[in-house]
């Protein structure tokens, strides 16, 4: 808790967000589709239940960055209410990391983030 709070702090120091997923980015995907605190105990977990909603979802570079077919497209839509279901969800704590934590919002929230989307 010590170690994690003392590289929390080093990072924001120097001007640097952290921003926590638990267990995987998967999860902040999986929010853009559905409201859920579940907690994944590994990143599979996650993506067995994002392919529910994603069926040809893969974890590679392909994937990600597929000319006129990459994630940011196919998951913008639903920005507003990944966005909206990461706010609902608790902050991380490290003294539970049994729980499903996506910080992903944090980003939008920031004003010049805003402007674009």
């Amino acid at each position: 808790s010590h170690h994690y709070d003392f590289l929390i702090n080093t990072f924001c120091l120097y001007g640097f967000k952290v921003i926590i997923n638990n267990p995987a980015l998967e999860f902040w995907f999986l929010l853009h589709f559905e409201m859920t605190s579940k907690y994944f105990s590994s990143c599979d977990e996650a993506i067995k239940q994002l392919k529910k909603h994603l069926p040809d979802y893969e974890k590679t570079k392909h994937y990600f960055t597929k000319q006129d077919n990459d994630i940011y497209l196919k998951l913008r839509p639903s920005l507003n209410k990944a966005n909206t279901n990461a706010s609902k969800l608790s902050p991380f704590d490290i003294e539970d990391t049994f729980k499903g934590v996506s910080e992903m919002n944090k980003i939008f929230e920031q004003e010049l983030i805003k402007l674009i989307f």
